[in-house]
């Protein structure tokens, strides 16, 4: 019979920071009916149905963790609620990963995403860095190793960001069977690869998902059935050659929210899949660890997988939207007000951490860990390796980090995705401006009037919302009281 196939199914698991940044609550959101918001909403019809997904076999029901089989990324954002809401999705994720990882040499199923979900060919060197460190040290945090790969925001990528990616120690990223040029051994069939990006000194292995297979999960009828999901996933994959990869990758909400029974459906077709000799369901990381690339990646432009024009659908009216009666002109002024602020939170940074920390350049990468993990003991050997001992010290440099990360929440991909910045999306990113703009406003004179100036000529679809000045101003003034 040969070498069997192998399977990897990767569901990229992410909310944007719902949360108010001044009381760390979620406003209501009326269309989550009949719960409180989104996250909630979600959080039962996926994650957790996910921890213990229900499948039948005559009377018998079994459960299963999906998390110990399927490839995954989960967002820092969304780590960060579950950690505190959402506990027993949590706890199978990391499980599920630490399981894998025992029985299978240390690959375990998680790989890392970026901070703040930001589209990194957009970013300067110095944030797209940032994203990426931050993004490592949240998953060592949750998963207690490096992560082997790293999922990129709307798999958007170009070769100064996979530059940046490979130089952070990480070995794969997944993109797009249409996202660059594929060559070599593989490279004309649906096989995942790996195939081999260069650039100087600088390598990473990229896995391709199989767009049609994806598309069929993602917005088809592949989650109606299991065992025929699993079928047509086996029937492709002995298409290839003995010991090739087929790689199917999603937005992990697609297994319980976008598709009612997507968790139980998923649990069946891992079974069905699991049951057979001539496939094997793996993750990138195993796969890689005895399957070197054979062919090579050259991607020629910046492209992501839900943007026919590159990376566009983030900062300019490229024609991607939903509804077409509706305008995206206020992309890109929506786009250089919240660059804006980013940019004041940095430069008030580096005009004052130095007065407060030897190496703040050092410190602002590594300081992540002081806004996610609130043991003492890690607080104390963080500001003792940075020299920083006096108290108050302290103190202003955590608002700082925290003004940084702010000011870098506001660049969050998902306010640009829609059709307006006065949907939910947009608001996440002006209340995180709105916080960077009053951290900063501490240490000197306030630039939210120029901020305002900007905003007042973004005009939203909605002629309720009016402009993106009076809908920053209401939601500052009402979520900075406490109100939600």
């Amino acid at each position: 019979m040969g070498e069997p196939r192998h399977i990897i199914i990767h569901g990229h698991f992410y909310q944007p920071p719902r949360e108010s940044p001044w009381t760390g609550l979620i406003s209501p959101e009326h269309g989550a009916s009949p719960f409180q918001n989104w996250n909630e909403r979600i959080l039962s019809e996926c994650y957790t149905a996910n921890a213990h997904a229900h499948t039948m076999q005559g009377s018998v029901v079994h459960v299963r963790n999906n998390y110990e089989s399927l490839s995954f990324d989960v967002g820092p954002t969304l780590a960060g609620w579950l950690q505190t809401h959402g506990k027993t999705a949590y706890r199978a994720m990391t499980r599920g990963d630490a399981l894998y990882a025992a029985s299978h040499g240390g690959h375990g199923n998680a790989i890392a995403q970026s901070y703040s979900h930001s589209i990194l060919p957009l970013l300067p060197p110095r944030d797209r860095e940032l994203q990426i460190g931050w993004g490592i040290d949240d998953f060592v945090f949750r998963f207690g190793r490096k992560p082997a790969g790293m999922w990129l925001p709307e798999c958007a990528a170009d070769d100064d960001t996979l530059a940046s990616v490979a130089a952070a120690g990480v070995q794969f990223v997944i993109l797009a069977s249409d996202q660059g040029n594929f060559r070599g051994p593989g490279a004309e069939t649906r096989g995942a690869g790996p195939f081999q990006w260069r650039s100087g000194d600088l390598s990473l292995a990229v896995f391709r998902f199989d767009r049609e297979l994806s598309n069929t999960v993602s917005f088809g009828d592949g989650l109606a059935d299991g065992a025929r999901l699993a079928e047509w996933i086996a029937v492709t994959a002995l298409n290839l050659e003995p010991g090739a990869a087929l790689m199917i990758a999603t937005d992990g909400e697609t297994f319980g929210h976008h598709s009612k029974h997507g968790a139980s459906e998923l649990a069946r077709a891992l079974k069905a899949l699991e049951q057979r000799d001539d496939v094997i369901v793996t993750n990138c990381d195993d796969y890689l660890a005895t399957h070197a690339a054979a062919g090579s990646f050259e991607i020629p432009a910046a492209t992501s997988w839900s943007c026919p024009h590159g990376v566009e659908r983030w900062r300019s009216n490229c024609g991607c939207r939903n509804d077409a009666s509706t305008s995206q002109e206020w992309r890109a002024p929506f786009r250089a007000a919240m660059d804006f602020v980013k940019y004041h939170a940095e430069a008030t940074y580096d005009r004052f951490a130095p007065a407060l920390v030897k190496d703040p350049g050092a410190f602002l990468r590594g300081g992540i860990r002081l806004l996610i993990d609130p043991n003492p003991a890690v607080h104390e050997e963080t500001f003792k390796r940075f020299a920083v001992t006096v108290e108050y010290n302290r103190e202003m440099l955590l608002r700082m980090i925290e003004m940084v990360r702010a000011g870098q929440a506001a660049l969050t991909s998902c306010a640009w995705f829609f059709d307006d910045f006065g949907g939910l999306e947009g608001r996440v990113a002006l209340r995180w401006a709105a916080r960077a703009v009053e951290l900063a406003a501490e240490h000197s004179a306030s630039v939210e009037n120029e901020l305002l100036e900007r905003l007042r000529g973004i005009n939203s679809n909605r002629r309720e919302n009016g402009d993106a000045a009076t809908l920053y101003l209401s939601l500052k003034t009402r979520e900075a009281r406490g109100r939600v």
